[in-house]
């Protein structure tokens, strides 16, 4: 049984490995592959131009990767494209196919799979919807219904259903096929205890660390938010820093920082391996997300399971994740900077976060994911078996 993983998400080879710089490191694959005998990831791929600094490696045995051209814009409507050629040629060298959505790379791989009679099953990670009407271009905010109507229509006659969610995008994709919830953030296991005992005795009136994760190319997480929110309230609060992890050119955001006044305070770390990123967030005594809109949230969840007390927005699937209370509403810099002052100066409330964000992470950790999961994809290898006989 050979399967086919199609996403937009950006890799890159450097001619012997093939790399990702924000997720997917080579154990993301096993989950599929305990069902299958092999996997090919059918992605955005391009050359390494820069240090491997950063990266994790994404390659490895028994997977696979196939560049599928650009399949957004005009060109992806037109029947003979390359991104449907080269869709076409991947699918039908495997038995099925899982499309992660939203994305172009997916939504085609389930229109080729329908054509060719192959089995497919699909992911829900995010609203398009949101994404593109945030994305900031005017070509973009046009396109947003037309991708809400094709996420709507793929998801509710996909046979089997993956949502990263418990509530959210069920509500808004629901499906008439079967289907279950499971993050796909998977945490590592591990103690921290010792962490959660350390972090309680901080004296947040010498210095505060906040933190935040994100891509500095993205136009809606929020980051000019948090931003601004800092900027309010700087002369209440003790000393602090404002770390930010993230891919992208920090140049527009440094104008920002020094337009609210607050040069000195904000560091711009660049990326890390998935496994560096909970030691970098051991360091973090408030996390902050202020995303425009999100999926899930997986920052978020790494962040609670390392016992920083969280505060977001109030949009996507991190309206099942933040205690209601740490939560504001999208944009509102007011709003959040009420919130951090809140929680900076009430060290009850700073450890209750920490006890109550811990125990909420519990529920992703890799054995209670791997098992659902596991049911989830069992139960679609049962489907293409009875379809085959």
């Amino acid at each position: 049984m050979n399967w086919l993983f199609a996403y937009d998400h950006k890799f890159y080879t450097d001619g012997k490995s093939v790399l990702s710089k924000t997720a997917f490191p080579y154990k993301t694959w096993e989950r599929y592959l305990k069902h299958s005998d092999t996997l090919t990831v059918a992605c955005r791929l391009y050359p390494l131009i820069e240090e491997v600094q950063g990266y994790s490696v994404s390659s490895g045995k028994k997977v696979s990767f196939t560049a599928i051209p650009d399949a957004s814009g005009y060109a992806y409507f037109m029947p003979y494209n390359k991104a449907i050629q080269a869709m076409r040629q991947a699918v039908r060298q495997v038995d099925a196919v899982i499309a992660r959505l939203p994305s172009q790379i997916g939504f085609l791989a389930v229109k080729v799979a329908k054509e060719l009679g192959k089995p497919y099953a699909v992911e829900v990670v995010g609203d398009p919807s949101e994404t593109y009407r945030l994305h900031g271009s005017f070509k973009a905010k046009l396109y947003a219904p037309i991708a809400k109507r094709t996420m709507e229509k793929t998801v509710e006659q996909a046979p089997f259903t993956l949502y990263i969610t418990e509530k959210e995008l069920q509500r808004l994709y629901p499906t008439k096929g079967i289907q279950t919830s499971c993050s796909n953030t998977e945490l590592p296991n591990f103690s921290r205890s010792a962490l959660l005992t350390e972090r309680k005795s901080r004296d947040l009136n010498k210095k505060i660390v906040f933190g935040m994760m994100g891509s500095l190319d993205s136009k809606y997480k929020g980051l000019d938010v948090a931003i601004r929110a800092l900027a309010r309230i700087k002369k209440e609060l003790p000393d602090f820093e404002f770390r930010i992890l993230g891919s992208g050119a920090s140049s527009r955001w440094t104008r920002i920082v020094m337009q609210n006044g607050l040069e000195g305070v904000v560091d711009f770390y660049g990326t890390k391996p998935s496994h560096e990123v909970f030691e970098w967030l051991s360091d973090v005594d408030i996390y902050l997300q202020p995303s425009r809109t999100e999926g899930q949230g997986r920052s978020v969840i790494e962040a609670m399971a390392m016992g920083c007390p969280v505060i977001t927005s109030d949009v996507g699937g991190m309206k099942e994740l933040a205690d209601p209370a740490m939560q504001f509403e999208s944009g509102n810099d007011v709003a959040l900077a009420a919130i951090i002052t809140k929680v900076s100066e009430n060290h009850a409330l700073y450890c209750e976060q920490i006890e109550r964000n811990y125990i909420k992470s519990l529920q992703f950790s890799k054995h209670v994911l791997t098992v659902k999961r596991e049911q989830h994809y069992q139960k679609f290898m049962n489907w293409i078996e009875g379809q085959n006989k």
